[in-house]
């Protein structure tokens, strides 16, 4: 997706207030998440093989959430539990299906997920 420079930083003020960050040392960071997050969603939205290249400005908080979640996954990828003392977290695999119903009418295809049933 090609964001324009005012986009992505919007994008990255978003990621930051909600990651709780009020500096730029992790800029960098957050810039290259970005760009893996809109990566995963341009190949959610292009898996029938129609390619689309920019996204709507309506699903860019879908990249924002993702982004937040890749951010908050660092330094425990792979795992699916953790604790400490009282403390424990769980996370969820980072699944774009969970944002389908925002995602699905930008796909470029008539395959996309539709309600109903299918007879073959």
């Amino acid at each position: 997706m090609t964001m324009t420079d005012e986009e992505l930083a919007t994008v990255l003020k978003s990621c930051k207030l909600r990651i709780g960050i009020d500096d730029d040392t992790q800029d960098n960071l957050l810039n290259d998440l970005i760009k893996d997050a809109t990566d995963r969603v341009l190949a959610y939205v292009n898996q029938d093989g129609k390619v689309a290249s920019e996204l709507p400005t309506a699903v860019i908080w879908v990249i924002k959430d993702v982004t937040v979640k890749m951010f908050n996954r660092i330094g425990d990828e792979g795992k699916t539990a953790s604790g400490e003392g009282n403390v424990s977290n769980t996370w969820a695999d980072i699944d774009l299906s969970q944002y389908a119903d925002a995602l699905d009418p930008y796909r470029k295809s008539s395959m996309r997920r539709r309600p109903g049933m299918w007879f073959i």
